[in-house]
């Protein structure tokens, strides 16, 4: 009884990690979309920026190229978080993955372990009431 309440508490800490990996998944996804919104409204504003031809002396050219530049290094940075989030949630599934497996185990186990408890309860009453005989 007592192996069966360690895998018990065990199966509830792999419960526990389940829903904290299941968090972190979808925590990494929200992030991946909101990296990719931004990488897209970095995109609409370097477009939109480019409509404007009209430039009167080498100092607007240069605060345009200054601008330019930021956008697209923001652009890089956000297109950089993207690749590192999807490695991280790669990581976190495969997590995941490990500890359904886990915790399907131990599942398996608890149910072997009940099952062998009741078979030895079983042949112990069994043992202990005697047989009866017709007279």
């Amino acid at each position: 009884m007592i192996k069966v309440n360690r895998l018990n508490t065990l199966k509830l800490q792999k419960s526990k990690n389940l829903n904290k990996v299941s968090l972190e998944i979808n925590t990494l996804n929200n992030e991946i979309k909101k990296s990719n919104d931004l990488r897209n409204k970095l995109i609409n504003i370097k477009e939109k920026s480019n409509l404007e031809v009209d430039y009167n002396n080498s100092w607007s050219i240069k605060h345009k190229h200054d601008f330019d530049i930021k956008i697209i290094q923001q652009v890089s940075f956000c297109q950089n978080r993207v690749s590192f989030l999807e490695k991280e949630l790669k990581i976190a599934k495969s997590k995941l993955g490990s500890l359904i497996v886990q915790k399907k185990h131990i599942e398996e186990k608890i149910k072997s372990l009940f099952a062998a408890n009741e078979k030895k309860i079983e042949e112990k009453q069994l043992r202990d009431n005697p047989n009866f005989k017709k007279n």
